[in-house]
């Protein structure tokens, strides 16, 4: 009976063991035990801005995540990372964790402009008055033309042939629709409010830059603030040329006056250019003169 009961014991203990064994495991919902981090889904350049095809949240174990890694749980939106709409400063590789190191702060300046300049492009920085930028709502991230004012430095025969088109001033559009970039130190501007600034940094391309620099020495700029959203066609017509002749009806009368009177006059004069001077010299009427 005893060695019965053992067996009987034995068995109940061995079958026990095989059920366990051949018994499938119950499904254990996954539990996180690290921390979702932003990467880069491809090679990052540095200048190219953060958005959501090009990075992606990856799980990493809570003891390899350092400081500067951008978390999930850290973000206002989980759905739309603070970080998205950022440059940045140098090159992310795939798969590597895009750090707020590597982040320009758009708060600020300096390297923020730097990453915001487009292929080819430059940055330069002009001086203005309020009543150059109209009357200070020309902002970060507008569009201008920007218009040349000048004082017309006429010599020797330049001076007889341009009479009719201009006395001594004029102006024209330069550059058209050129990028805003910052005004003074500010780089962003979310209320878009007028701001009388001192200093505008505009985006051109490199002989852009040679055009501002130039017509800074020339005269005074004038910066025409554009539609939102316009742009420029090509069919669109060429600005007429804007003198002191072409704007004011005064100056132009005097040429008309003076050109009818030449014709009814029978006296003589000549005009005499003596490089920078010009003076009348009346002649002698000739007899057919009389006759006329």
């Amino acid at each position: 009976m005893m060695i019965m009961g053992g067996a009987l014991l034995l068995a109940v203990v061995v079958a026990l063991m095989v059920s366990m064994k051949l018994a499938p495991r119950k499904e254990v919902g996954a539990v996180v035990t690290g921390t979702d981090v932003l990467v880069a889904s491809k090679d990052l350049l540095a200048g190219e801005t953060l958005k959501e095809d090009n990075v992606r949240w990856e799980n990493y174990p809570d003891k390899v995540v350092y400081t500067g890694m951008i978390k999930r749980s850290d973000q206002s939106d989980g759905k739309k990372p603070d970080a998205y709409g950022k440059p940045l400063k140098r090159d992310v590789a795939s798969g590597e964790p895009v750090t707020t190191q590597a982040i320009v702060d758009t708060e600020g300046s300096g390297n923020y402009l730097a990453a915001s300049l487009g292929p080819g492009m430059r940055a330069i920085a002009i001086s203005v008055r309020a009543e150059t930028t109209a009357g200070g709502f020309v902002a970060p991230g507008d569009y201008v033309d920007i218009i040349l004012n000048f004082q017309v430095n006429l010599r020797g025969d330049a001076e007889r042939f341009a009479e009719d088109t201009v006395q001594r001033f004029a102006s024209e559009t330069i550059l058209s629709n050129v990028h805003v970039l910052a005004v003074d130190q500010t780089a962003k501007d979310d209320k878009h409010t007028a701001k009388v600034g001192r200093t505008v940094t505009l985006e051109v391309d490199k002989h852009g830059a040679q055009v501002l620099t130039m017509a800074g020495a020339m005269g005074e700029l004038t910066l025409a603030l554009r539609r939102l959203g316009e742009k420029d066609a090509p069919e669109d017509a060429p600005v007429n040329i804007t003198t002191d002749v072409s704007t004011s009806k005064v100056i132009q009368k005097i040429y008309r006056d003076e050109s009818e009177g030449s014709t009814k006059t029978t006296s003589g004069n000549v005009r005499v250019y003596s490089g920078g001077n010009v003076s009348n010299m009346p002649v002698r009427e000739t007899p057919r003169a009389a006759e006329n």
